[in-house]
């Protein structure tokens, strides 16, 4: 998640950003950030403030190019033991909305993907939002799950009750 900040420089700072800008053939704003991070890095390797720490659910490997929501090609053991830990959180602290949520649902590739991006947008806004419309989008979203889930049915389909992930899980 990235956020947007605006800081004011006096016009000494200000005009060396916009040489090193210009010599970088970047915008000030792309060479600032790279300069904020930067002393970030620093201060966290002299202990002056806590290293940045990734997002609880930070699922992104080195090696896949997907986003977190979706299994890395090949699969990732870790990535679907994370995953499924934050499924089954995401349908206890939702229990009434994720009730209509079928058992067998991970062999629903809509359903899957539906409850991982949940899942990870959940722990994003948990771990850094800052706008109460993410909160109100999210609310509103899960809501629209849950009338598809309810107007999909199933039938005499038992209910999902979260547990340990079945062997199909973690599978490819």
């Amino acid at each position: 998640m990235s956020h947007r900040l605006q800081i004011v420089l006096q016009d000494p700072a200000a005009a060396q950003l916009q040489e090193l800008a210009a010599a970088a053939q970047e915008p000030p704003s792309t060479v600032a950030a790279q300069l904020v991070r930067d002393g970030l890095a620093r201060a966290s390797q002299t202990a002056r403030v806590r290293p940045m720490r990734a997002s609880r659910l930070s699922l992104a490997t080195a090696r896949a190019e997907r986003p977190s929501w979706l299994q890395p090609y090949g699969g990732d053991a870790a990535w679907s033991e994370q995953m499924w830990g934050a499924i089954v959180a995401l349908r206890g602290r939702y229990a009434r909305l994720l009730e209509p949520l079928k058992d067998g649902w991970w062999h629903d590739a809509t359903d899957t993907e539906t409850l991982c991006a949940l899942a990870v947008w959940r722990a994003e806004i948990d771990d850094a939002g800052s706008d109460p419309r993410e909160e109100l989008a999210f609310q509103a979203q899960l809501a629209e799950f849950s009338r598809a889930l309810r107007e999909k049915g199933g039938g005499v389909s038992r209910t999902w009750v979260p547990g340990p992930p079945p062997p199909s899980w973690a599978a490819p």
